[in-house]
C-alpha cells in the first residue's frame, strides 16, 4: 500500500459552495429539480429531460420503454468492450445482450461485424457508447440501423460536454443519457439523464419515470455524507487513504443488475448549480492535459480529429498485456493515477456467460488485455504530467 500523494484515475471534483448549493436545493423541493431539467432541456434542445439515480437506471428506463414499443424484439447490441454497468442495464430490462466486436483502432464497433448483427430480426437497439469521452461514430450508426428499424441510444455517460463536428454529445442518437457519477464529466456523486425527443418514445420513457419514487432525505444525507468525503479525499494528497482501504472498492468493476432505480434527489440537483460553466471548465483542463501527454509522445488509442471530446480519462494502447501490467505497478509505485480499463471484455463476463445472444469477440478481447487509462483531470499538475509521459517513454507505451 502507497502512503503518500496518489492521483485519482478520474475525477470532477466538487467545491464547498456545490456543497452548500446542495443543502440549500433540499428546501426548494421540486423547483431545484425543474431548474435543472429546464437548463438542461435548453442547452441540449430537446423536449424531454429526466433526472434518474444513475446512468444505469437511465439505461434502463430507456430499453423498458424501447421494450414496451416493439414486444417481439428483445436483443441489444453493445459493444463488446465497455463499462459493465451496460449490459447489467440490459439484463435488468429483461432484454438479451448481444456484444459486437470493437476496432481497436476507434474503441467503437467492428463496423462489419455489426452489419452482420443488425440483420438479427429480434435486434431492438444499438448502443453507442462514448468509451471514455470519446465520441463513437453515431452518425454511421443510425445509417446503418435505420435500414433495419433499430433505434439508437447513445450512451454518453462518459462523455457529457463533448461535441462532434460542432453538434452536442447527447443529441446524435435516436435517445440519449449521461452519468452524473463519480468521476464522470459532471459529479453530483450519483444520478443520471435522459434526453429524449418528442414522440412515442419520450411519453414512454415519461410514463415510466413516473412510476419511480425520488429519492428521499435518507439518501440525501447519505448523498451529502459522500460529497463532503468526495470533497477532501479526492485530493491527492489524501487519496492514498480510501485508495488503501479495500473494503471501499475502489477501482472495482462489478456486473449488477440489481441497483437501485429512483427519480433523482434535489441535494443533486442542487450539486449541480453552475453545470454548464463547470462541464466546459472541466473539459478544457482535460483536452490541454490530453495535449500535453500526445506532444511528450504519449500516443492515445484513437484519433480525436473532429470532435473537441470530454476526456475522462486519456485511453492509451500498451505494446501487449506485460507492457500494460508493468506500466500499472510503476504507477502504483509512483502514485500516478494510470490505471487498467475494464477488466474484461463483455464476452467474459462470468455472470452472463449461456444468457449472450452473440459469441467470441477477439478484438475487444485483446483491448481489455491491453487498454491503460491515463488521469487527466484539474487535480493533475503539470510536474504530474511530465512524470506520466516519463513513465511511459521509459516503458515505451504506444
Amino acid at each position: 500500500m502507497r502512503i503518500g500523494r496518489t492521483l485519482p484515475p478520474a475525477a470532477a471534483p466538487l467545491s464547498l459552495k456545490e456543497v452548500i448549493s446542495g443543502v440549500a436545493a433540499l428546501f426548494d423541493g421540486e423547483r431545484a429539480i425543474e431548474r435543472f431539467e429546464a437548463e438542461l432541456k435548453q442547452y441540449y434542445a430537446v423536449p424531454y429531460v429526466f433526472l434518474l439515480s444513475s446512468g444505469q437506471a437511465a439505461l434502463a428506463v430507456i430499453l423498458t420503454a424501447l421494450k414496451q414499443a416493439r414486444p417481439g424484439r428483445d436483443e441489444v447490441i453493445i459493444p463488446a468492450y465497455t463499462c459493465y454497468s451496460v449490459p447489467a442495464a440490459v439484463v435488468r430490462a429483461g432484454l438479451r445482450v448481444r456484444p459486437c466486436d470493437i476496432d481497436p483502432r476507434t474503441l467503437d464497433f467492428d463496423w462489419e461485424r455489426l452489419e452482420e448483427a443488425l440483420k438479427g430480426e429480434r435486434v431492438l437497439c444499438a448502443v453507442a457508447t462514448h468509451l471514455f469521452g470519446v465520441p463513437a461514430d453515431v452518425g454511421r450508426l443510425k445509417a446503418l440501423a435505420s435500414r433495419h428499424g433499430v433505434a439508437v441510444v447513445e450512451d454518453a455517460a462518459q462523455a457529457m460536454g463533448g461535441e462532434v463536428a460542432g453538434s452536442k454529445v447527447g443529441t446524435l442518437g435516436d435517445v440519449a443519457l449521461f452519468s452524473l457519477g463519480r468521476g464522470k464529466g459532471l459529479c453530483t456523486v450519483s444520478g443520471g439523464i435522459i434526453l429524449a425527443g418528442s414522440g412515442p418514445l419520450g411519453r414512454a420513457i415519461e410514463h415510466d419515470v413516473s412510476t419511480l419514487p425520488r429519492e428521499g432525505w435518507t439518501d440525501a444525507l447519505k448523498a451529502l455524507c459522500y460529497a463532503l468525503a468526495l470533497m477532501v479525499l479526492v485530493r491527492p494528497s489524501l487519496f492514498w487513504l480510501p485508495k488503501g482501504l479495500p473494503f471501499l472498492g475502489l477501482g472495482e468493476t462489478v456486473f449488477d443488475p440489481g441497483f437501485v432505480m429512483k427519480r433523482l434527489g434535489t441535494f443533486q440537483a442542487g450539486l449541480a448549480r453552475g453545470w454548464r460553466e463547470k462541464i466546459a471548465r472541466l473539459r478544457d483542463t482535460r483536452l490541454r492535459h490530453a495535449a500535453f501527454l500526445e506532444q511528450a509522445g504519449v500516443a492515445a488509442a484513437v484519433s480525436f480529429k473532429g470532435a473537441l471530446p470530454d476526456l475522462v480519462r486519456f485511453p492509451v494502447l500498451a505494446e501487449d498485456p506485460e507492457m500494460r501490467k508493468w506500466l500499472i505497478e510503476k504507477s502504483e509505485e509512483q502514485g500516478l493515477g494510470v490505471t487498467g480499463g475494464y477488466p474484461e471484455a463483455v464476452t467474459r463476463i462470468r455472470e452472463l456467460q449461456g444468457a449472450l445472444a452473440e459469441g467470441a469477440a477477439p478484438q475487444a478481447e485483446q483491448v481489455a488485455r491491453r487498454i491503460v487509462s491515463l488521469p487527466v483531470h484539474p487535480l493533475v499538475t503539470q510536474r504530474d504530467l511530465e512524470r506520466i509521459a516519463a513513465l511511459f517513454r521509459g516503458g515505451n507505451g504506444q
